[in-house]
């Protein structure tokens, strides 16, 4: 806990149907703080980074679709392909699924050997010649909020609250406002990030250590309201305090996983007399990696606006460290 070695390992071997992909960039995630705290578990001496991108190097026989040369992002959850989930498109509910960088060694290397099973579900993806090595590093946590607005089904005209307006606070903001949100609040402690939140299209902010959250949505609203509000990060009695301040049919999604004391006693009458919903949403599907993909292509989604500083591979306990401390946003490490 609280410590990172960089070390000195094979080169893995191609066998068949795997690909050798050459790491050029990978993104830290909050996942991966989590590990560092010893707030969540990863296999023992596993390689930890789920968020990476590179270059084809070698590939073993069998292998289609891909070649030496190709740059490549990749999607982290490995899946059976067989079960009722995988079957419906949602692999990242795969009952036996395994996810890179906690169950099999991830991107912090300078190579990554793609599983066979990998390479033949499609979980590497080709990258067009004008998105860079950073921001595919960011195709992972891109995705996730493609998942997380997709099943709110956020739209024109809606209100949305984000609570957190770290990395993954700041994607919701960009989302949100692209499909059609006509309010983005963003609440946090961190008067910086608050800044940015502003700076890329957040309509208000509010710092609920110096505001009460409840007054300042309804005048930044006039009056309206919120009808969707994303908890970013895991606080407990956020979402009790949300239940109170929601519009009527409004939704409330956990994005966010909370610590092994995260707990709630939720008013189940406001749930039910105000017809509100309660959900989540955790990875993504490869479809939604694929979007995410395309929304950064087009231009229309500027990942590289949370991204602050980049680190080498040997750096990355100052990275981590930085990280943990909130003195960044996106954190890239390069081997």
């Amino acid at each position: 806990m609280g410590e990172i070695s960089v070390e000195d390992i094979p080169k893995p071997k191609v066998g068949d149907g795997e690909a050798l992909i050459k790491v050029e960039t990978a993104a830290i995630c909050a996942t991966d703080l989590r590990i560092f705290r010893g707030e969540k578990m990863a296999k023992d001496d596993t390689v930890l980074g789920h968020e990476f991108a590179g270059k084809i190097v070698e590939v073993g026989n069998v292998v289609e679709d891909i070649k030496v040369g190709d740059r490549v992002g990749f999607y982290p959850v490995i899946a059976d392909g067989r079960c009722d989930f995988c079957l419906k498109g949602l692999r990242n509910r795969c009952v036996n699924r395994k996810t890179i960088g906690i169950d099999l060694d991830g991107g912090f290397a300078e190579y990554f050997l793609a599983p066979k099973e990998a390479v033949s579900l499609g979980n590497i993806v080709k990258l067009p010649d004008d998105v860079s090595y950073e921001e595919a590093s960011l195709l992972e946590p891109v995705s996730t909020v493609v998942n997380s607005v997709e099943r709110l089904g956020i739209g024109y005209g809606d209100n949305v609250l984000i609570v957190g307006s770290g990395p993954m606070g700041l994607l919701h903001v960009m989302m949100s406002k692209l499909r059609g949100a006509a309010k983005v609040i963003v609440s946090d402690l961190v008067v910086e990030r608050l800044d940015v939140a502003k700076g890329i299209g957040a309509t208000g902010t509010i710092n609920p250590n110096k505001a009460d959250l409840a007054k300042e949505i309804r005048t930044l609203t006039e009056g309206s309201g919120i009808n969707v509000a994303i908890l970013t990060i895991g606080i407990p009695g956020v979402v009790e305090q949300l239940l109170e301040i929601l519009q009527p049919q409004g939704k409330i999604s956990l994005f966010a996983g909370g610590g092994k004391t995260y707990t709630s006693n939720l008013d189940l009458n406001k749930i039910h007399y105000k017809e509100l919903t309660l959900t989540a949403s955790q990875n993504a599907t490869p479809d939604q990696f694929k979007k995410g993909l395309k929304m950064i292509a087009s231009k229309n989604l500027d990942v590289k606006k949370i991204i602050t500083h980049t680190f080498p591979l040997n750096s990355a306990i100052e990275a981590f460290n930085l990280r943990s401390e909130l003195k960044a946003l996106k954190v890239l490490l390069k081997p």
